[in-house]
């Protein structure tokens, strides 16, 4: 911009001595009056630019090669003007601030950058998109807005910086302000949030709890709204191609062979267990010495390329994480109370999403990588307990659903309809704790739900494909107290699966076809917890639950334990996570009180 020879200067730190400057006149509508100031410094002498900051040069005749050089950049006439430092404060902030963008208002970086504004302005917003969201208020639906914090990299002076971009209109207003640091950046975030906000146009979501929001802040059912403002009837507008999809949902590939009927354990359990199991903690250092609360839900996703990633539920807000590094991937704020559940799966294509269910009563379905939401599911009239995904051979993912309003969902998530619907009891009283879900070999999605009312614990499994109820499994009450119980189930290539459940300090595995108990274990500890299931290389089944201060592990054939953590404390909340690795180990994340966002252990049997 022909200003490469000098070196950045923060003048408002530096002692300086303005000798002359100019100010840009006859410039175009969209452009700012730019002014450029020349002065002395410590060892040199000094241009500044309200666009393009400041800089220092050696000598006095390469500071005015400067100024022609910034003058060149501008389509207006030059003239000057007396020296005002005040101006350059307005854009460059003495605490280091930049306004970088103002729809309505040109006083800001963009337009202080002449005829290559665009091009620059280009870069900025391919750096911010490449960063990382750390806060987000979503506007309501009829703005189609955010407020966001993110931290980026600058891309002219490679420096990590701090921006708010604040559109409470989306296509009609944007102001975009970046900090230095962190602090001062929340600040601005929070100001920019209370002081946008309009009762009667509530936010859909926001991570700041003294805001309200409203889970209702959306266009009537069936009206949607354009990129240019327009309401219309959602129908019409995608008929008519002015709705674009907001993601497109690859269709899971058909196995190699048609589909064959499921049937009951091949052979009978094997009575030995594993000849020795070598456990090892992997939880990421970052995730150790973190202090945020406990996670309320817990799930894990194994990546085509070996890597894992790790959902966690925490207040209102769903994260993403990876388990090599503990890099926290993406966070996302979408309810207008607590999540309760997330779940993970991996599309044909190699993409990740996430679902949450939360206590408003919503599901939503989200993309990891840009953290927008991609599927807003409102059946259920009470909170979303869990959460489970199926991919069916030939269709795109099934996510399932359970509540606290009696009832078991099926959704199409491409188009947001119920495919099945089961109903447990009474809203209010039978309550759905936990869901889960697999792909049998005929084709067929089995759903297996916990269900707790005054009297028992039940586990229901349904073929959900063809609408129908395959099993009831009762846990009978001993003792009063409401339970939780928790559900697993798995598919195995013998065309067999496995049902598990939790209730009451006990863990029972069912041959899923035939009903028949395969083991029954005791959870150490008091009070309900979580339970997992993962398939070995050699058709084993592997389990895990949670209780008291203690997760376990145990292969449930022979019913040898594999592994034992101890944990610090117990926690209302005992989320539990299990996958199976190619090399015939497991990948264990278990959360807790002191578990931030849980601790992770690689499990490896050896028989």
């Amino acid at each position: 911009m022909g200003i490469d020879g000098g070196a950045m200067i923060d003048l408002e730190n530096e002692a300086h001595e303005p000798v002359a400057q100019w100010q840009l006149r006859d410039h175009g509508p969209l452009d700012m009056a730019v002014r450029i100031q020349v002065g002395t410094v410590a060892g040199g002498w000094y241009v500044r630019h309200q666009g393009f900051g400041g800089r220092r040069f050696g000598d006095k005749t390469a500071a005015w090669q400067a100024v022609r050089g910034l003058m060149g950049q501008h389509d207006g006439r030059w003239e000057r003007v007396e020296v005002d430092s005040a101006p350059f404060r307005v854009v460059c902030r003495p605490d280091g601030s930049r306004v970088l963008y103002d729809t309505h208002d040109d006083e800001s970086l963009h337009a202080g950058w002449g005829r290559h504004k665009d091009e620059r302005w280009a870069a900025y917003m391919a750096a911010m998109d490449a960063g990382e969201t750390l806060r987000r208020t979503e506007t309501h639906s009829l703005l189609e807005g955010a407020i966001e914090l993110i931290r980026y990299r600058d891309p002219v002076e490679a420096a990590v910086r701090y921006a708010v971009s604040t559109a409470v209109e989306a296509g009609s207003d944007w102001r975009v302000v970046d900090h230095r640091e962190r602090g001062p950046a929340d600040a601005e975030y929070e100001h920019e949030v209370h002081a946008n906000a309009d009762p009667e146009l509530p936010y859909r979501s926001s991570d700041m709890t003294d805001v309200p929001v409203s889970r209702r802040s959306r266009p009537p059912d069936g009206l949607s709204v354009l990129p240019s403002g327009e309401v219309g009837v959602t129908e019409d507008l995608r008929h008519l191609g002015l709705l674009p999809p907001r993601i497109i949902w690859p269709r899971t590939p058909a196995p190699a062979g048609p589909p064959r009927p499921v049937c009951g354990m091949t052979a009978r359990p094997r009575d030995w267990g594993p000849k020795a199991v070598n456990v090892q903690d992997v939880t990421p250092v970052a995730w150790q010495e973190a202090v945020d609360p406990p996670p309320n839900h817990l799930a894990l996703a194994s990546l085509p390329d070996g890597r894992h990633l790790l959902a966690s539920a925490d207040d209102a807000v769903a994260e993403v994480w990876s388990t090599g590094d503990g890099r926290r991937i993406r966070t996302v704020s979408g309810h207008a109370e607590w999540v309760l559940s997330v779940a993970l799966t991996v599309l044909p294509d190699g993409k990740v999403v996430l679902a949450t269910g939360g206590k408003d009563g919503l599901a939503r379905v989200w993309t990891t990588r840009e953290g927008e939401p991609v599927a807003e599911l409102t059946g259920h009239r009470g909170p979303v307990n869990a959460l489970a995904w199926a991919s069916p051979p030939g269709d795109v993912p099934w996510l399932v659903t359970g509540g606290d309003d009696a009832t078991v969902r099926v959704w199409d998530v491409e188009s947001e309809r119920i495919r099945a619907a089961f109903e447990v009891g009474d809203r209010g009283v039978d309550l759905v704790w936990s869901v889960a879900a697999a792909v049998r070999s005929d084709g067929h999605v089995c759903v297996v739900a916990g269900v707790d009312d005054a009297a028992r614990s039940t586990v229901y499994v349904w073929d959900a494909t063809a609408g129908t109820t395959t099993h009831e499994f009762v846990f009978e009450r001993a003792e009063s107290g409401i339970r939780s119980p928790q559900v697993a189930v798995a598919t195995l290539a013998d065309r067999s699966l496995r049902v598990a459940a939790a209730a009451g300090g006990v863990v029972r595995v069912w041959d899923g076809h035939t009903g028949e108990v395969v083991r029954t274990f005791t959870v150490p500890g008091r009070g309900d917890g979580g339970v997992a299931l993962a398939v070995l290389p050699d058709l084993r089944v592997a389990v895990a639950a949670t209780g008291g201060r203690q997760t376990v592990v145990w292969d449930a054939e022979s019913g040898a334990p594999l592994a034992t953590v101890d944990h610090a404390g117990e926690g209302w909340r005992k989320p539990v996570a299990l996958v199976a690795r190619p090399d015939g180990a497991l990948l264990l994340a278990t959360g807790r009180e002191g578990d931030t966002p849980a601790r992770v252990l690689r499990v490896s049997p050896h028989w």
